[in-house]
Protein backbone atom coordinates (compact mmCIF):
# COMPACT_ATOMS: atom_id res chain seq x y z
CA UNK A 1 0.00 0.00 0.00
CA UNK A 2 2.77 2.15 0.48
CA UNK A 3 3.79 2.15 -3.50
CA UNK A 4 -0.06 3.40 -3.69
CA UNK A 5 0.40 5.75 -2.11
CA UNK A 6 2.84 7.06 -3.35
CA UNK A 7 1.42 6.95 -6.97
CA UNK A 8 -1.69 9.08 -5.56
CA UNK A 9 1.32 11.35 -4.36
CA UNK A 10 3.05 11.97 -7.79
CA UNK A 11 -0.65 12.49 -9.71
CA UNK A 12 -1.79 14.82 -7.19
CA UNK A 13 2.01 16.72 -7.14
CA UNK A 14 1.85 17.06 -10.96
CA UNK A 15 -1.55 18.16 -11.26
CA UNK A 16 -1.34 21.06 -8.38
CA UNK A 17 1.92 22.01 -10.11
CA UNK A 18 0.04 21.91 -13.27
CA UNK A 19 -2.49 24.40 -12.00
CA UNK A 20 0.05 26.99 -10.38
CA UNK A 21 1.83 27.16 -13.54
CA UNK A 22 -1.66 27.95 -15.22
CA UNK A 23 -2.07 30.57 -12.63
CA UNK A 24 1.17 32.68 -13.80
CA UNK A 25 1.02 31.47 -17.74
CA UNK A 26 -2.33 33.35 -17.07
CA UNK A 27 -0.49 36.64 -17.02
CA UNK A 28 2.54 36.07 -19.05
CA UNK A 29 2.64 33.37 -21.88
CA UNK A 30 0.40 30.31 -22.64
CA UNK A 31 3.76 28.77 -24.45
CA UNK A 32 5.19 28.24 -21.00
CA UNK A 33 2.50 26.01 -19.81
CA UNK A 34 2.28 24.14 -23.20
CA UNK A 35 6.82 23.54 -22.53
CA UNK A 36 6.28 22.74 -18.85
CA UNK A 37 3.51 20.20 -19.82
CA UNK A 38 5.65 18.53 -22.50
CA UNK A 39 8.72 18.30 -19.69
CA UNK A 40 6.57 17.26 -16.78
CA UNK A 41 2.97 16.32 -17.23
CA UNK A 42 4.05 13.54 -19.85
CA UNK A 43 7.18 11.83 -18.31
CA UNK A 44 4.63 11.77 -14.54
CA UNK A 45 1.84 10.30 -17.31
CA UNK A 46 4.53 7.97 -18.51
CA UNK A 47 5.59 6.91 -14.86
CA UNK A 48 1.78 6.26 -13.93
CA UNK A 49 1.57 3.99 -16.98
CA UNK A 50 4.62 2.20 -16.08
CA UNK A 51 3.50 1.90 -12.25
CA UNK A 52 0.18 0.17 -13.77
CA UNK A 53 2.31 -2.75 -15.16
CA UNK A 54 4.29 -3.26 -11.35
CA UNK A 55 1.73 -5.59 -9.58
CA UNK A 56 3.58 -4.84 -6.49
CA UNK A 57 1.53 -1.16 -5.88
CA UNK A 58 -1.59 -2.85 -4.93
CA UNK A 59 -3.94 -1.46 -7.50
CA UNK A 60 -4.99 -2.97 -10.57
CA UNK A 61 -3.86 -2.00 -13.95
CA UNK A 62 -7.34 -0.75 -15.32
CA UNK A 63 -7.80 1.24 -11.86
CA UNK A 64 -4.09 3.39 -12.60
CA UNK A 65 -5.02 3.43 -16.72
CA UNK A 66 -8.39 5.26 -15.81
CA UNK A 67 -7.26 7.72 -12.85
CA UNK A 68 -4.18 8.58 -15.75
CA UNK A 69 -6.81 9.16 -18.50
CA UNK A 70 -8.71 11.41 -15.79
CA UNK A 71 -5.88 13.56 -14.94
CA UNK A 72 -5.13 13.68 -18.26
CA UNK A 73 -8.87 14.99 -19.38
CA UNK A 74 -8.14 17.31 -16.37
CA UNK A 75 -4.83 18.77 -17.88
CA UNK A 76 -6.56 19.59 -20.77
CA UNK A 77 -9.51 21.26 -19.85
CA UNK A 78 -6.56 23.69 -18.36
CA UNK A 79 -4.80 23.83 -20.58
CA UNK A 80 -7.94 24.94 -22.92
CA UNK A 81 -9.13 27.46 -20.20
CA UNK A 82 -5.47 28.89 -20.67
CA UNK A 83 -5.61 29.25 -24.15
CA UNK A 84 -9.52 30.87 -23.98
CA UNK A 85 -8.02 33.54 -21.58
CA UNK A 86 -5.30 34.34 -23.70
CA UNK A 87 -7.60 34.82 -26.69
CA UNK A 88 -9.88 37.16 -24.12
CA UNK A 89 -6.94 39.22 -23.07
CA UNK A 90 -5.59 40.14 -26.57
CA UNK A 91 -9.42 40.87 -27.24
CA UNK A 92 -9.42 42.76 -24.68
CA UNK A 93 -5.74 44.69 -25.31
CA UNK A 94 -7.35 45.58 -28.84
CA UNK A 95 -10.25 47.10 -27.20
CA UNK A 96 -8.07 48.94 -24.87
CA UNK A 97 -5.76 50.48 -27.50
CA UNK A 98 -8.78 51.85 -29.43
CA UNK A 99 -10.61 53.19 -26.63
CA UNK A 100 -8.96 56.45 -27.15
CA UNK A 101 -10.59 56.99 -30.79
CA UNK A 102 -14.23 56.66 -28.86
CA UNK A 103 -13.19 58.90 -26.46
CA UNK A 104 -11.51 61.49 -28.43
CA UNK A 105 -14.33 61.02 -31.06
CA UNK A 106 -17.68 60.40 -29.62
CA UNK A 107 -19.53 60.70 -32.19
CA UNK A 108 -17.89 57.93 -33.99
CA UNK A 109 -19.68 54.41 -34.27
CA UNK A 110 -16.86 51.84 -34.48
CA UNK A 111 -16.26 48.19 -35.05
CA UNK A 112 -12.86 46.69 -34.03
CA UNK A 113 -12.13 44.31 -36.82
CA UNK A 114 -8.82 42.01 -37.12
CA UNK A 115 -7.38 40.90 -40.63
CA UNK A 116 -8.79 37.73 -41.27
CA UNK A 117 -6.93 37.23 -45.18
CA UNK A 118 -4.59 38.90 -46.81
CA UNK A 119 -5.01 38.38 -50.97
CA UNK A 120 -1.28 37.66 -52.56
CA UNK A 121 -2.20 38.58 -56.12
CA UNK A 122 -3.22 42.27 -54.47
CA UNK A 123 -0.61 44.69 -55.44
CA UNK A 124 -2.24 47.13 -53.11
CA UNK A 125 -2.22 45.07 -50.02
CA UNK A 126 -6.44 44.91 -49.61
CA UNK A 127 -7.21 42.67 -46.68
CA UNK A 128 -10.28 40.89 -45.73
CA UNK A 129 -11.52 41.85 -41.63
CA UNK A 130 -14.14 39.65 -39.33
CA UNK A 131 -16.59 42.41 -39.32
CA UNK A 132 -19.79 42.54 -41.79
CA UNK A 133 -23.41 43.77 -42.27
CA UNK A 134 -24.08 42.02 -39.19
CA UNK A 135 -21.67 44.41 -37.64
CA UNK A 136 -23.28 47.88 -38.88
CA UNK A 137 -20.87 47.60 -41.82
CA UNK A 138 -21.25 49.33 -44.75
CA UNK A 139 -19.19 49.54 -48.36
CA UNK A 140 -17.77 52.94 -48.04
CA UNK A 141 -16.89 52.98 -44.41
CA UNK A 142 -13.63 54.53 -43.16
CA UNK A 143 -11.10 51.85 -41.90
CA UNK A 144 -8.85 53.80 -39.65
CA UNK A 145 -6.26 52.58 -36.87
CA UNK A 146 -5.09 54.08 -33.80
CA UNK A 147 -2.12 55.78 -35.96
CA UNK A 148 -4.43 57.20 -39.35
CA UNK A 149 -6.04 56.37 -41.94
CA UNK A 150 -5.94 52.73 -43.47
CA UNK A 151 -8.26 52.53 -46.58
CA UNK A 152 -12.04 51.72 -46.70
CA UNK A 153 -14.87 48.92 -46.96
CA UNK A 154 -15.14 48.02 -50.52
CA UNK A 155 -17.45 45.14 -50.43
CA UNK A 156 -19.20 43.46 -47.65
CA UNK A 157 -21.07 40.38 -46.31
CA UNK A 158 -22.56 39.17 -43.23
CA UNK A 159 -19.63 38.07 -41.41
CA UNK A 160 -16.75 39.43 -43.61
CA UNK A 161 -15.37 42.74 -45.02
CA UNK A 162 -13.48 43.60 -47.82
CA UNK A 163 -10.97 46.46 -47.46
CA UNK A 164 -8.67 48.33 -49.71
CA UNK A 165 -6.20 50.25 -48.83
CA UNK A 166 -4.74 53.85 -49.81
CA UNK A 167 -2.05 52.57 -51.41
CA UNK A 168 -4.00 51.75 -54.30
CA UNK A 169 -4.65 53.90 -57.19
CA UNK A 170 -8.81 53.42 -56.29
CA UNK A 171 -7.84 55.92 -53.33
CA UNK A 172 -9.02 59.77 -53.87
CA UNK A 173 -9.19 61.35 -50.57
CA UNK A 174 -9.60 65.29 -49.66
CA UNK A 175 -6.17 66.02 -47.90
CA UNK A 176 -4.49 68.45 -46.58
CA UNK A 177 -0.91 70.01 -45.08
CA UNK A 178 -2.21 70.43 -41.60
CA UNK A 179 0.52 72.97 -41.30
CA UNK A 180 0.57 74.75 -44.58
CA UNK A 181 -3.07 74.11 -44.97
CA UNK A 182 -1.96 73.35 -48.86
CA UNK A 183 -5.03 70.88 -49.98
CA UNK A 184 -4.98 68.07 -52.90
CA UNK A 185 -5.75 64.27 -53.61
CA UNK A 186 -4.56 61.44 -51.51
CA UNK A 187 -3.96 58.29 -53.67
CA UNK A 188 -1.97 54.58 -54.00
CA UNK A 189 0.66 54.84 -56.99
CA UNK A 190 2.46 51.68 -58.45
CA UNK A 191 5.26 53.50 -58.13
CA UNK A 192 4.73 53.17 -54.45
CA UNK A 193 2.57 51.08 -53.28
CA UNK A 194 5.38 48.42 -52.65
CA UNK A 195 7.42 50.70 -50.12
CA UNK A 196 3.60 51.53 -48.42
CA UNK A 197 3.53 54.45 -49.28
CA UNK A 198 1.08 57.15 -51.41
CA UNK A 199 1.17 60.57 -53.08
CA UNK A 200 -0.62 63.43 -52.65
CA UNK A 201 -1.21 65.28 -55.97
CA UNK A 202 -3.51 67.95 -57.85
CA UNK A 203 -1.15 70.60 -55.65
CA UNK A 204 -0.89 74.23 -56.02
CA UNK A 205 2.57 75.07 -57.75
CA UNK A 206 3.15 77.53 -55.17
CA UNK A 207 2.58 75.09 -52.50
CA UNK A 208 4.18 75.87 -48.75
CA UNK A 209 4.48 71.71 -48.32
CA UNK A 210 7.52 70.20 -46.68
CA UNK A 211 8.91 67.30 -45.93
CA UNK A 212 8.26 65.70 -42.00
CA UNK A 213 4.96 67.82 -42.73
CA UNK A 214 1.55 65.76 -41.56
CA UNK A 215 -1.00 65.47 -44.11
CA UNK A 216 -4.72 64.58 -42.87
CA UNK A 217 -8.26 64.43 -44.15
CA UNK A 218 -9.77 67.57 -45.47
CA UNK A 219 -13.59 65.73 -44.55
CA UNK A 220 -15.17 67.66 -47.42
CA UNK A 221 -17.56 65.06 -49.50
CA UNK A 222 -18.51 63.34 -46.46
CA UNK A 223 -16.96 60.02 -46.98
CA UNK A 224 -13.90 60.87 -44.90
CA UNK A 225 -14.58 62.46 -40.94
CA UNK A 226 -12.22 65.55 -41.02
CA UNK A 227 -8.89 65.63 -39.42
CA UNK A 228 -7.54 61.73 -39.57
CA UNK A 229 -3.95 61.14 -40.21
CA UNK A 230 -2.94 59.97 -43.18
CA UNK A 231 1.23 60.26 -42.66
CA UNK A 232 3.51 62.67 -43.47
CA UNK A 233 5.53 64.02 -46.09
CA UNK A 234 8.63 62.16 -47.58
CA UNK A 235 9.34 63.85 -50.03
CA UNK A 236 8.07 66.52 -53.16
CA UNK A 237 8.96 66.12 -56.55
CA UNK A 238 7.21 66.75 -60.04
CA UNK A 239 5.54 64.71 -62.63
CA UNK A 240 7.72 63.52 -65.10
CA UNK A 241 5.20 64.00 -67.56
CA UNK A 242 3.50 67.69 -67.16
CA UNK A 243 5.63 68.99 -64.50
CA UNK A 244 3.09 69.27 -61.57
CA UNK A 245 4.16 68.97 -58.33
CA UNK A 246 3.32 66.13 -55.64
CA UNK A 247 4.46 64.92 -52.30
CA UNK A 248 5.22 60.95 -51.42
CA UNK A 249 3.17 60.33 -48.04
CA UNK A 250 4.51 57.84 -45.65
CA UNK A 251 1.48 56.34 -43.00
CA UNK A 252 2.43 56.21 -39.74
CA UNK A 253 1.54 52.52 -39.89
CA UNK A 254 2.76 49.96 -42.42
CA UNK A 255 -0.35 49.36 -44.55
CA UNK A 256 0.96 46.13 -45.98
CA UNK A 257 0.82 44.29 -42.77
CA UNK A 258 -1.71 45.77 -40.78
CA UNK A 259 -3.48 43.57 -38.26
CA UNK A 260 -5.86 45.13 -36.16
CA UNK A 261 -8.35 47.76 -37.56
CA UNK A 262 -11.14 49.78 -36.88
CA UNK A 263 -14.12 50.60 -39.17
CA UNK A 264 -16.15 53.73 -38.64
CA UNK A 265 -19.68 52.66 -39.39
CA UNK A 266 -20.90 56.70 -38.75
CA UNK A 267 -19.83 59.96 -38.05
CA UNK A 268 -21.11 62.91 -37.62
CA UNK A 269 -21.42 64.96 -41.33
CA UNK A 270 -20.89 61.32 -43.03
CA UNK A 271 -22.67 61.50 -46.33
CA UNK A 272 -23.14 65.43 -45.96
CA UNK A 273 -21.19 67.14 -49.38
CA UNK A 274 -20.73 70.94 -49.09
CA UNK A 275 -23.40 72.55 -49.85
CA UNK A 276 -25.37 69.77 -50.32
CA UNK A 277 -28.21 68.05 -47.62
CA UNK A 278 -27.57 65.36 -46.00
CA UNK A 279 -28.21 62.24 -48.64
CA UNK A 280 -28.29 64.04 -51.41
CA UNK A 281 -26.24 63.42 -54.65
CA UNK A 282 -23.42 61.14 -54.57
CA UNK A 283 -22.33 61.48 -51.53
CA UNK A 284 -22.92 57.83 -50.33
CA UNK A 285 -20.53 56.46 -53.11
CA UNK A 286 -17.76 54.51 -52.08
CA UNK A 287 -14.17 56.05 -52.17
CA UNK A 288 -12.58 54.83 -55.06
CA UNK A 289 -15.82 56.19 -57.26
CA UNK A 290 -15.27 58.82 -60.12
CA UNK A 291 -17.96 61.75 -59.67
CA UNK A 292 -16.68 63.18 -56.66
CA UNK A 293 -13.84 61.65 -56.06
CA UNK A 294 -11.64 64.84 -56.09
CA UNK A 295 -13.81 66.44 -53.26
CA UNK A 296 -13.55 63.20 -50.69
Amino acid sequence: MKEKGYVKKILTTTLVVLLVTAAVTAAVDRNIFVDLYTTIGKPFAQLTAAAADDPSNGRSREELIAENEQLQSEINDLLSRVIDYDDIKKENEVLRKYYGIKEDHPDYSIAVATVIRRDPNDDFYGFTIDKGSHDDVKTGDPVITDSGLVGWVSDVSVTTSRVTTLLSPDAKVGAMDQKTHDSGIATGSAAFSDKGQLVLSVISADNKIAENDIVITTGVGGVYPADIVIGKVTKLDYNEYDTTPYAVIQPYCDLRTVSDVVVITSFEGQGVIAGQAPGGGSAGQAPGGSSDAVSQ
